[in-house]
């Protein structure tokens, strides 16, 4: 009679590991693979914040094109100013100012 076959967990002693989590760039809540820590991190406390009102001269506009941001969202899923950023170096042109 034959044995049944049995898996073991390999040991990976860097202490991390690599997994399916959600792209902090994804509006959609795209998975993308990490490397993430073996030992759960405690959630820090949200800090709360009071509200305040908008001055219309505190908002900054931001400058980039309508070809950027769809390129951006092929390449990276979103076009936030990181992700416009990093096509902008990819470029070679200068970085937005956030």
């Amino acid at each position: 009679m034959t044995q049944p076959a049995r898996a073991n967990q390999t040991v990976n002693s860097t202490g991390t590991h690599v997994s399916c989590v959600e792209s902090p760039h994804s509006a959609t809540h795209r998975l993308v693979c990490a490397r993430v820590s073996n030992t759960p991190t405690p959630l820090p406390k949200p800090e709360m914040k009071l509200a305040q009102k908008n001055n219309p001269s505190d908002i900054i506009e931001m400058n980039f094109t309508e070809e950027e941001s769809d390129t951006a969202i092929a390449l990276f899923g979103c076009d936030c100013p990181s992700c416009l950023n990093a096509l902008r170096q990819m470029r070679g042109q200068p970085p937005m100012s956030v």
